[in-house]
């Protein structure tokens, strides 16, 4: 098989490229002349690279050549956050990410590629409905061109499948942690390092989290499965705020740091059902205590 892949040089395609080298694939990867690919060195001899990006016609078209499934994961942002990106230059965001998403599915469409996953985000939701179950069917009103843009992905990759082109399967993870190739960029990073060498830290806010080898193994099980063809799926473990996350550190390496600060309550909960049944399974707490462990010795 295989299995043409955007985003491969990032934090989640580190992981999906250490995951699908265990199986008998070969991945073919679109990625930017300025892209690191120093992590992937492990896995490269399953790698074969493409260099350009989604408005490149040319390059699109050999990217997905002979591929059995395209997996979407890139999002250029040039060193911006996800939402800070989309707000910078709306011009250049919606033609290096929405247009360039478009042409990525008509290149598949060209190639005849059987099945397209794309990593669209929670971002989608915008405006929650108190009354109405926060699962996969609740209405879409982005209150963010982020989520604006995942969402119009989203609507072309149902027009493909509804018209019968491929197989289409849509992922919508929350904040996503796991040690991050470039350490300081893993979740919590700044709060971990300061409590373990005993610095006193302020913490606010907080979030919905799922571990990034929970998104890597629904990817797994979408991949060439016909059960996922035309679903979408909530990937999301649980909230937590920042405040638990600095007293998990303190415990573990017994810091003498003082933690100051109020926890932030969750507002809503999203539904998970879906993905539990594809054969997700949530780390939980536990998960996130190995993690806060783990980032601990590395700091």
């Amino acid at each position: 098989m295989k299995i043409a892949i955007t985003g491969l040089t990032g934090f989640l395609g580190h992981y999906v490229a250490k995951k699908l080298f265990e199986r008998d694939v070969h991945i073919q990867a679109l990625i930017r002349d300025s892209s690191n690919i120093l992590h992937l060195q492990d896995y490269q001899k399953k790698i074969t690279f493409h260099k350009g990006d989604l408005t490149d016609k040319e390059t699109l078209k050999k990217f997905v050549q002979d591929a059995d499934v395209v997996v979407h994961m890139a999002y250029e942002r040039q060193g911006a956050t996800f939402h800070e990106a989309a707000n910078r230059d709306i011009k250049r965001f919606v033609e290096a990410n929405l247009l360039g998403s478009i042409e990525l599915l008509d290149a598949s469409k060209q190639a005849g590629i059987k099945q397209f996953i794309f990593i669209s985000s929670c971002a989608v939701y915008g405006r929650i409905f108190p009354n109405i179950k926060l699962d996969e069917l609740h209405p879409l009103l982005p209150d963010s061109n982020y989520g604006a843009y995942k969402a119009s992905v989203e609507a072309f990759c149902h027009a493909y499948y509804l018209s019968k082109t491929f197989d289409t399967t849509i992922f919508r993870p929350v904040g996503i942690y796991g040690i991050n190739p470039h350490l300081a960029h893993s979740a919590w990073y700044n709060i971990v390092k300061d409590i373990k060498h005993g610095g006193n830290v302020e913490v606010s806010e907080g979030g919905k989290v799922v571990y990034v080898e929970e998104v890597v193994h629904a990817i797994d099980l979408a991949i060439g499965n016909i059960e996922a063809a035309g679903k979408i799926y909530n990937l999301v473990d649980f909230y937590v705020d920042n405040m638990s996350i600095a007293r998990m550190a303190k415990e573990i390496c017994a810091s003498q740091s003082n933690i100051s600060g109020t926890p932030r309550q969750p507002v809503n909960t999203i539904d998970n059902t879906q993905s539990r049944a594809l054969g997700v399974r949530y780390a939980g707490m536990e998960g996130l205590k190995r993690y806060v462990q783990e980032l601990i010795t590395r700091v």
